[in-house]
């Protein structure tokens, strides 16, 4: 037996015996932990980590010395050589994260960090053992939090429709990728290359790997210890697992793959670096497995699929995952339907993740994979919108418009994520989406129509008497349409000359945001549902009758024409500010629905005639 041989071997059985010894004491939750204060450099141990199916191999370390305050305060990384059978070729591996590390049979941490862009040598960091117990503590310690969503997750859009969250200071690395957390492989299935490729950077910018994967289904939702013939303890989930963290599943799935650092009984440690940054957290913790290793210079990375759901993961956590097993996960049941007129042409169903900053984002991602999954990669294209957002408690959310042009798909996916950031990052309750269900209808054609001009049959207005408004439309490549109003004059109405406005949705909306903003400022979660229920939509044109007056808003409800005396009472102190003075005063408003996406606006000035 040649030198290379043997060592092989006996690599091989220091392996099997460390991770028989290791499993053991998992199992009875008594695996002894290192002090950071006992680490030297040059001391050597084993990591473990999957690399290929669901066995667990093993990997070496030398430690090279502790970075203190990393960071931030009190955030230690221990810096440490690593090497073995995989790690040689690869180096430090997109998926490793959360590897343990075992000095002298004692638990010292988890594998969770990378140095630098292409490394000549793996070097990596490790979350030492005692930052990340921590985490369970505090999920502990704060009972219900994970039924809650994390105080980091909040959300901000930009024109572009990408998301950031805010709140979250992101540990990137620091100057030059000097060090930073482990890539982690994002494996998604039945996703089309053209949706990979839309939201793919949002992806990368977090740290992540999209990969093409599988695993996950509509039926698979319940958790693997509720089967009769299972128990907690019979989960094959030890240090050195594959573990997956699912974000979307059933019909299309989204699923992160990292590795176990920790398990005590039901409690399960994992990652050793922040995932989504969201702090409490409700998502399903499932078994993986790893199809093989694929080696890039740049960022080697695992391949592999989630499997059967056994837990939920309750805490992402600047120092890791923490979850527990055979919880199940509280996720959001989602059913798209497409038609081509009346007819249903398909049909989806999938859950996603609860959580601020990433729902509205994974919505726009499964909607717009239907669409394009429909063969409309792009030119014209019409699409109709019918929904439902069914909140606990409240009433439901109803979601109705028309979007055409070239843009059409991108705006009926931001309309969607601007409804659900309303709702999730409201400043009034922590609200539990019970379903998200949508109607799309898509053709290949545009249906879009632009104001041309208006038209009133007088130039003096009598308070009580009729006006009659025309509106004149010119659709795309089509033949102009006309439609009239007829809008009754009030007879309260003062000597002021009457404006008359006539535009779109948008053009209004923002008319009023500007000139009267405290009518889209909801007092409470009502109103606020009650504002976007009553939103103004795409297809039609809508007319304004308005003159200026001194009226108010008091705790959102308006209060027209009030007069002197009354507006200086309700402005006083003794309101405590919850009046606001508006200076227009509706006189009617009316709409025209129409087949096709408005555009342009028009204005009259009308004198009034006693």
């Amino acid at each position: 037996m040649t030198l290379v041989r043997l060592s092989a071997l006996i690599s091989c059985l220091v392996s099997v015996l460390c991770l028989e010894v290791t499993t053991a004491r998992c199992q009875q939750g008594s695996v002894p932990f290192m002090d950071l204060e006992d680490l030297q450099p040059g001391m050597k141990g084993y990591g473990l980590s999957v690399f290929e199916g669901t066995r667990i191999d093993t990997f070496y370390v030398e430690i090279l010395g502790t970075m203190r305050n990393l960071f931030y305060s009190k955030h230690d990384i221990i810096l440490a050589r690593i090497n073995g059978a995989y790690v040689d070729n690869a180096g430090v591996i997109a998926g490793m994260s959360g590897s343990p590390v075992y000095i002298d049979g004692k638990l010292v941490g988890a594998l969770a960090y990378s140095f630098g862009q292409l490394p000549k040598e793996p070097i990596g960091g490790i979350t030492p053992i005692a930052q990340m117990l921590a985490i369970a503590n505090a999920a502990e310690e704060q009972p219900g939090r994970s039924d809650r969503m994390g105080a980091l997750d909040q959300v901000n859009l930009n024109n572009t429709g990408k998301f950031t969250s805010a709140g979250a200071s992101q540990i990137t690395g620091l100057p030059g990728g000097f060090l930073k957390p482990i890539s982690v492989p994002l494996a998604f299935s039945g996703f089309i290359p053209a949706a990979l490729q839309m939201f793919g950077d949002a992806f990368r910018e977090r740290g992540m790997v999209p990969v093409v994967g599988s695993g996950g289904s509509a039926n698979a939702s319940a958790v693997a210890s509720e089967d009769d013939s299972m128990t907690v303890e019979d989960i094959g989930l030890y240090p050195g697992s594959a573990v997956g963290a699912q974000l979307v599943r059933g019909d299309m799935n989204i699923a992160a793959t990292g590795t176990v650092t920790y398990r005590d009984g039901d409690t399960v440690l994992a990652f050793g670096h922040p995932f989504l940054w969201a702090g409490a957290l409700n998502i399903p913790m499932t078994q993986a497995e790893i199809i093989t290793v694929l080696p890039d210079q740049s960022n080697s990375t695992k391949m592999g699929n989630v499997t059967r759901p056994v837990g939920s993961v309750l805490w992402d956590h600047t120092n890791g995952l923490y979850g527990r097993l055979g919880q199940e996960a509280r996720m959001i049941p989602m059913r798209v339907d497409m038609r081509d007129g009346d007819q249903l042409t398909e049909s989806y169903e999938f859950e996603v993740i609860m959580a601020n900053a990433w729902t509205p984002m994974l919505v726009n991602m499964t909607v717009s994979n239907t669409i394009l999954g429909m063969g409309r990669m792009g030119g014209e294209r019409t699409i109709q919108l019918d929904g439902r957002v069914t909140i606990q408690d409240h009433n439901d959310i109803i979601l109705n418009d028309l979007f055409s042009g070239q843009l059409s798909l991108p705006s009926v996916t931001s309309e969607i994520m601007n409804v659900l950031n309303l709702v999730l990052d409201n400043p009034f309750v922590a609200p539990k989406i019970e379903s998200i269900d949508l109607t799309i209808r898509s053709t290949t054609d545009r249906r879009m129509a632009s104001i041309e001009g208006v038209w009133f049959n007088k130039d003096e207005v009598v308070p009580g008497e009729p006006l009659e408004i025309t509106v004149f439309l010119r659709p795309y490549r089509g033949d102009r349409i006309v439609e009239k109003v007829v809008v009754p004059i009030p007879s309260n109405i003062t000597d002021r000359d009457l404006m008359v406005l006539v535009g779109t949705a948008s053009s209004l909306t923002q008319r009023e945001i500007r000139s009267t903003p405290q009518r889209y400022q909801p007092s409470e979660v009502g109103q606020l549902i009650k504002m976007i229920n009553e939103r103004r939509i795409n297809n039609r044109v809508y007319l304004k009758l308005y003159q200026t007056n001194t009226g108010g808003i008091l705790k959102g409800t308006e209060m027209p024409a009030l007069p002197p005396s009354v507006l200086s009472v309700m402005g006083s102190s003794r309101t405590n500010g919850s009046f606001t003075t508006v200076r227009e005063f509706v006189l009617a408003e009316r709409e025209i629905s129409t087949d096709y996406v408005i555009s342009g606006q028009s204005q009259g000035r009308l004198k009034v005639k006693r």
